[in-house]
């Protein structure tokens, strides 16, 4: 009798697993696929390689197969380069080329693109960091200025052009000839009023995040054919202030930080939101005013903060899902008190 009762004690205790044999609804894909992360803080970074102290900087930028992250270092007129763990390994602009670069990307042949503050142009450098010539662009407003730019892993290099009424992206290709733009219509969907970020994925897809427009996060197809957005200038954990830099991780999350806020922001491709981290400090894990927001796309997220004048390298860490964690420790819970109760049990039959 004794080992009947344990075999029913235990049968009890332990129950169905409440995530067994479950079947899996269509709704429950993007969220099995893209889980939600934290950062994990591996390195604040206050200096470039001969010691100078960031100073402002506006854009970050990471050079996948080299390993190495650029920073537009945008008070000191310099862009400075680093490895993958945030070590300086050289810098330059030293000659006077640079005067407020906000942005630093680089092509598969070493061509270094740098978004120049005063005056608004693109000025091309070889992997040495020594200058070559300005990026000549296509446009028909003599007033229009460059304002954010990206490129993709076939060297095409997208460039945001602004004027007084608005923006427009411009796609052009690794030979610099315009390919095709889109942005500039007002008809709803797809119209920019003033682009902080451009981020290309994988696949080609375009992201753009928007200050002044809505939605303020804008996805395209590599033909410039508007698919969805998200995000509106509004309270709420899911919208934003004053969205700027933009990046897409290797698990496919768009990672967006938000300067007024303070904040770091985390959703699915297709906008579904994932997280808020960050808020306003001066400690490993907070942010104050970034600007900008890069991955390796293998984890590691790199933040530069215009207040807090650093960069700082993040690890994505996973975060439990809390509903199966909370069902676990009851489960668990319910197996002790059955365990207790049956050894008060036999020990009454003693």
């Amino acid at each position: 009798m004794t080992v009947l009762v344990l075999v029913w004690f235990l049968t009890l205790g332990a129950g169905p697993n409440p995530n067994q044999n479950v079947p899996k609804k269509d709704s429950d894909a993007e969220s099995t696929a893209v889980k939600p992360i934290n950062f994990q803080p591996l390195r604040v970074v206050y200096r470039q390689v001969e010691g100078t102290y960031l100073k402002s900087p506006r854009g970050v930028w990471v050079d996948k197969a080299k390993d190495e992250v650029y920073v537009a270092d945008t008070l000191n007129d310099l862009v400075a380069v680093y490895d993958g763990k945030g070590l300086p390994l050289f810098a330059f602009g030293y000659n006077q080329e640079l005067k407020e670069p906000s942005k630093a990307v680089a092509d598969s042949k070493g061509r270094i693109f740098v978004l120049n503050g005063i005056p608004r142009v693109i000025k091309i450098f070889n992997y040495r960091g020594e200058y070559l010539n300005d990026f000549a662009l296509s446009r028909k407003d003599p007033k229009s200025y460059p304002n954010a730019i990206a490129v993709d892993g076939q060297g095409n290099v997208y460039v945001a052009l602004a004027n007084e009424t608005g923006a427009k992206i411009q796609i052009y290709d690794p030979m610099f000839q315009l390919v095709r733009e889109f942005g500039d219509k007002p008809d709803g969907a797809g119209y920019f009023k003033s682009v902080q970020a451009i981020a290309i994925d994988s696949d080609g897809t375009i992201y753009v995040s928007d200050a002044n427009a809505a939605p303020s996060i804008q996805v395209f197809s590599p033909d410039g054919k508007y698919l969805r957005g998200w995000g509106a200038h509004d309270a709420g954990p899911m919208n934003f202030s004053l969205p700027a830099g933009l990046a897409i991780d290797g698990d496919g999350r768009v990672i967006v930080v938000d300067s007024l806020r303070h904040t770091i922001t985390v959703f699915t491709k297709e906008g579904t939101f994932l997280g808020r981290h960050g808020g306003m400090g001066s400690q490993p894990g907070a942010v104050a005013a970034p600007t900008d927001i890069a991955t390796n796309g293998n984890k590691k997220i790199y933040v530069v903060e215009r207040l807090g004048s650093r960069l700082q390298v993040l690890e994505e860490r996973l975060v439990a899902a809390r509903g199966n964690a909370i069902a676990a420790a009851a489960a668990n819970g319910v197996r002790e008190q059955l365990r207790r109760q049956f050894s008060d049990f036999t020990k009454g039959m003693k």
